[in-house]
């Protein structure tokens, strides 16, 4: 397991928007090292909640403990620091629509290290672009380019200060096949090094084969935590329902099947 220096915990965490609940009351501690997916039915709130983590969105109530300091009460230095070792893909990758990929990508290595040379921003950006397999004009701005090339710009703008923590909301949207065998491919080799990741998703693919533990949203709450294994073979109704919508097929396995997609489940 990958080493990181953070800890993040969320402590009665209510958010509310236009005066509708979105989260009601969360309380989680994120599992470090290993790989965390949030499901939930369709507007359940798992978007808010990874925001949430990633101070994003500030909550209406409780509190995101940053190595168990109230992110709101930590330095600009610390909350710099803490930035720089944590990424976040968008789901409408967000990127500076008046800017070019190349430029969207060197703004997080010009913030965080002012003083690297223009050359060494140059082999930093072209190094993750070919890591994760963009062969697209890095002239462009993003309209120029695929949705799924867009998607590919904003995992390498999270990734390319080499964060310990990945924070990815739903990578499997607007994209093509191809696109998507590329992104599980790169989400495998994160997952493999040790990172902290934290992915929002309803993609069965994803979720079985690199989940390690399963965060279930119902009724704007935290309505189930476990371990991939002890989530899909619940007998609850509610976790039933929800794990049926994302895993078809899977959520009927038995163990020796789930062995078989995951033999690290524990």
């Amino acid at each position: 397991m990958h080493e990181t220096n953070y800890s993040i915990e969320l402590q009665d965490i209510t958010v509310t928007k236009n005066k509708h609940l979105i989260l009601d009351d969360i309380s989680f501690k994120v599992p470090m090292g290993i790989t965390t997916i949030i499901v939930g039915l369709l507007g359940s709130g798992k978007s808010t909640l990874l925001k949430v983590i990633n101070s994003i969105i500030v909550p209406d109530s409780g509190k995101v403990l940053v190595n168990e300091k109230p992110y709101t009460s930590m330095s600009a230095t610390a909350i710099k620091t803490y930035r720089r070792s944590s990424g976040f893909v968008f789901q409408d990758s967000a990127l500076w629509a008046n800017k070019t990929v190349f430029q969207n990508l060197e703004l997080p290595l010009l913030y965080h290290f002012p003083d690297m040379d223009k050359e060494d921003v140059i082999y930093k950006v072209k190094r993750t672009l070919n890591m994760l397999g963009f062969e697209g004009d890095i002239n462009k701005r993003p309209s120029d380019i695929s949705a799924g090339n867009r998607k590919l710009i904003s995992f390498a703008r999270a990734l390319i200060t080499d964060p310990d923590i990945l924070m990815i909301d739903s990578p499997e949207t607007s994209i093509d096949f191809a696109t998507h065998k590329r992104i599980i491919s790169i989400i495998k080799d994160l997952k493999l090094r040790g990172k902290t990741l934290i992915i929002c998703t309803y993609d069965e693919h994803i979720t079985s084969m690199l989940a390690d533990h399963v965060v279930v949203l119902f009724n704007k709450k935290i309505y189930a935590s476990g371990s991939y294994r002890e989530i899909v073979t619940s007998n609850d109704p509610v976790v039933k329902q929800i794990m049926s919508h994302v895993l078809d097929k899977v959520s009927n396995f038995d163990g020796d099947i789930l062995n078989l997609i995951n033999p690290d489940l524990s």
